[in-house]
């Protein structure tokens, strides 16, 4: 069993799990602007492949590698492809059904499913005061969503949409809750390498059919640029950070700060893509923020 963490431990992995939320809110910008030039299924396939081979050669300039039996090997492959995979999967065709503001709604539940799969696999005791800031942290994230003037809709024709993003809501708080077994035996690190190449097979296999179709040459080296940005820095560290929250800190605790990556998002996208702030939605980043802070005590 870990040893319990002091209290500058856990502010330390509190620290990194707000990188993470800053590079995942400005990542959201920069694959808006990636796809805009490569198409998804190709964007996500170059980015897994980069951020594979990153943590790849970290691993062997490390020659850190513990010996994972086969047993293990099966099963990592599973969660790779459900946290990397049908994740993906479910989340893009989500979108791609419904509206924006339907998808960032359903799957702003991710945090308060992560509470109900600890509690259902771990035996996790939440406290009450987890469940009150995670409704808190998700009635602020609908208020930012409404406050961008985005089409909210729940008519039949967004049905299959909003079903595919609960599923990826679903899939996302399953894995993250999941990934806090391996981390009993295995490295951050290590975990996240094998997680991460398994989706970089997925996603290359699924980018085959398209690849002697695409123009390569054609596309502007900004939109390289992009691809291999988030996959360095939001696929691959990310990742490897978002591990080191849930083996500190546990699932419950670490998807939980997932909650402000909305709140930051519309930030980013102000700053980077030049898109208005409104008043509302600085109204349900500081509800948002007053959730995250009760969730986490």
């Amino acid at each position: 069993m870990p040893e319990p963490l002091t209290g500058r431990s856990t502010r330390s992995t509190e620290s990194l799990l707000l990188v993470v939320v800053f590079i995942w809110a400005a990542n959201a910008s920069l694959v808006k602007f990636g796809i805009s030039g490569i198409a998804i299924v190709d964007f996500n396939s170059i980015r897994f492949v980069i951020a594979a081979a990153i943590l790849v050669f970290i691993h062997i300039a490390r020659s850190s590698w513990k010996r994972v039996p086969q047993q293990d090997w099966w099963k990592l492959i599973g969660l790779g492809i459900i946290a990397h995979g049908f994740y993906q999967l479910a989340y893009l065709l989500g979108l791609k059904n419904t509206t924006v503001g339907n998808s960032a709604i359903i799957l702003s539940t991710s945090p308060l499913w992560t509470v109900f799969f600890s509690a259902m696999i771990h035996k996790d005791k939440v406290p009450r005061q987890a469940w009150l800031g995670s409704g808190i942290s998700l009635g602020g994230i609908i208020l930012i969503v409404i406050g961008t003037g985005v089409r909210i809709e729940f008519s039949g024709d967004a049905l299959l949409g909003d079903v595919l993003s609960l599923v990826a809501a679903l899939l996302w708080a399953l894995s993250t809750t999941l990934q806090k077994s391996f981390l009993r035996n295995y490295s951050a690190t290590q975990l996240s390498t094998v997680l991460i190449c398994v989706g970089a097979v997925v996603w290359t296999c699924a980018a085959v059919p398209s690849f002697f179709q695409v123009g390569w040459g054609s596309i502007g080296r900004s939109y390289y640029a992009a691809a291999f940005g988030s996959g360095a820095v939001s696929t691959a560290a990310s990742t490897v950070l978002w591990a080191v929250g849930i083996k500190n800190l546990g699932p419950r605790k670490t998807a939980n700060f997932n909650n402000l990556v909305p709140t930051l998002a519309f930030v980013f996208a102000y700053i980077i893509l030049g898109e208005e702030i409104f008043p509302l939605q600085v109204l349900g980043a500081g509800i948002t923020l007053v959730g995250v802070w009760l969730a986490r005590r």
